[in-house]
């Protein structure tokens, strides 16, 4: 099973991501904060209405990237336009500050509708679905999240409440999910529970499911909505 590439060019509308960031969207921020704080908290408190506006602004154009397909140059094009018009002042240039945004959001939402679709497949046969953490594998890997390379765990176990990617800001790790079956095929086996790197803490404020927030998203917006 090969691993999922960071989002650069998106080919296919993934349903299931597209709808993470609908639900991000029909939600307030300080709503979607206390969310988060559930899980772990990603970003400080929002106070300031410009930001407010940045922030839901780029959010919807990273989804209408992801719906139509688009990569991150496309997203770019209207980047600048939407903070120039609002006058938010951030650090940093705008191509290093507008692939943060996009990296953020889009592997947030492909990871949580990564964990969507293990869930329906968890739900037909419980107990049977295990996840892998992967790393690209190249220099620009953090250590620690290389550390974390390789840690198999089943999919309801408590780890992946807090270690589901991305673990850190610009983290390019993905999870394989994996039967007992292709777990066999491969040589894989479950990390036990006494490995030192299942110790390892993700990056500070990234300490959650994406995949989860999601979830309690949904539930906030409708009550009675099925997961």
């Amino acid at each position: 099973m090969a691993d999922t590439p960071t989002p650069e060019a998106i080919g296919v509308k993934f349903t299931e991501a597209i709808e993470f960031l609908r639900r991000r969207l029909a939600i307030g921020s300080d709503e979607w904060l206390r969310i988060l704080a559930g899980e772990g908290d990603i970003s400080s408190v929002i106070a300031d209405d410009t930001v407010r506006s940045v922030i839901e602004s780029l959010i919807q154009e990273v989804a209408d990237a992801i719906d139509a397909g688009e990569t991150i140059e496309d997203f770019r094009q209207n980047y600048d336009e939407i903070v120039q018009a609002r006058g938010w002042a951030y650090k940093g240039n705008s191509g290093w500050h507008s692939e943060l945004i996009w990296r953020l959001w889009t592997n947030q939402a492909f990871s949580a509708g990564k964990w969507e679709q293990a869930q329906r497949l968890e739900s037909e046969r419980p107990g049977t679905q295990f996840a892998r953490l992967v790393t690209v594998g190249d220099h620009r890997v953090r250590h620690t999240h290389q550390e974390m390379h390789g840690i198999v765990r089943p999919l309801g176990d408590p780890y992946w409440k807090t270690h589901w990617p991305p673990n850190g800001f610009n983290c390019r790790c993905t999870v394989q999910i994996l039967t007992a079956r292709s777990m066999a095929r491969y040589g894989y086996t479950v990390t036990p529970d006494n490995d030192p790197r299942l110790q390892i803490p993700p990056d500070k404020g990234f300490g959650f499911n994406p995949g989860i927030a999601g979830t309690r998203a949904a539930k906030a917006r409708d009550p009675k909505a099925a997961i």
